[in-house]
């Protein structure tokens, strides 16, 4: 028997600011991909019917998530302040139709590095409005480069660390939808206080460095705060050159700092961090 549902594998994701999408980019190895419409539905109750009178269309609220592996990093980069961004994304089947999601934003980025792994992203889309995309046929097997773990810099304060197992950031744009009354659609998007918060695990090089930054200055507060800048080698791919700037903010302090230990671990802490802004 046979069927026409695709798996996974069939899709690729692609970007564009052309409305036919004659300009469309793939962007990087993709490992998990969720296309969302709600539908906001009301639902309508009143005496009389146990059940419902009728379920009516809400605002539409189209939405993208995806994991990916990013072969060029000006992608987040140019993106992840939630401000601006491509003018399409297209979810494309290997064969077959697809659907593009106009004026995509990045309302949510967690971008993540770890020991001896490719670097790792994952971006929530909030678009607004959907349609079809039955004409194009892009060649979805483009040959990425992911970036690995050595491809990126942690620097906290003015060294450079270099016994990190991972770090990680997440940017939260905080959108908020405006709702078109004629159609029920989307008028704009529009983000609000932006959040930007991390986690960073390495070693220690003793336990008093640890203790260190467990012990305060209450008489001097800005004591404790520092800079943390990361950055990843190569802009528009890992052999491209350049530097692709993530995270570069002086002003950063850390979060609730805790030493579990058990007997066969090593002296490697988690330290959760917030940032004033990106940059």
């Amino acid at each position: 028997m046979v069927t026409t549902i695709y798996g996974g594998f069939d899709f690729t994701i692609y970007t564009s600011d052309d409305t036919d999408g004659a300009d469309a980019t793939p962007r990087g190895i993709t490992t998990r991909i969720n296309p969302i419409l709600d539908t906001s539905n009301i639902n309508i109750r009143g005496t009389g019917n146990r059940g419902l009178y009728d379920i009516l269309l809400g605002m539409r609220q189209p939405q993208f998530t995806m994991d990916i592996l990013p072969s060029e990093m000006k992608f987040i980069t140019l993106y992840q302040n939630g401000q601006n961004g491509p003018g399409r994304l297209h979810l494309k089947q290997t064969v077959g139709d697809g659907l593009t999601f106009k004026e995509p934003r990045f309302n949510r980025v967690s971008v993540e590095a770890r020991h001896n792994e490719a670097i790792s992203a994952t971006i929530e889309v909030w678009a607004e409005s959907l349609q079809d995309l039955t004409t194009q046929s892009w060649d979805p097997f483009t040959a990425f480069e992911p970036y690995r773990w050595l491809h990126s810099t942690l620097d906290i304060g003015t060294e450079t660390e270099d016994a990190w197992w991972s770090w990680r950031y997440e940017v939260n744009n905080n959108f908020q939808r405006l709702g078109n009354v004629d159609d029920g659609g989307t008028r704009a998007i529009k983000p609000r206080h932006r959040e930007v918060t991390g986690l960073i695990v390495k070693d220690l090089a003793s336990f008093s460095e640890w203790v260190d930054l467990m012990i305060l200055e209450p008489d001097d507060p800005d004591l404790d705060k520092f800079d943390i800048t990361i950055q990843v080698d190569g802009l528009d791919g890992p052999s491209s050159g350049g530097t692709a700037w993530m995270i570069k903010q002086p002003y950063c302090r850390w979060g609730r700092l805790e030493a579990p230990f058990g007997p066969e671990d090593l002296i490697a802490k988690r330290f959760p961090f917030t940032a004033l802004d990106i940059t």
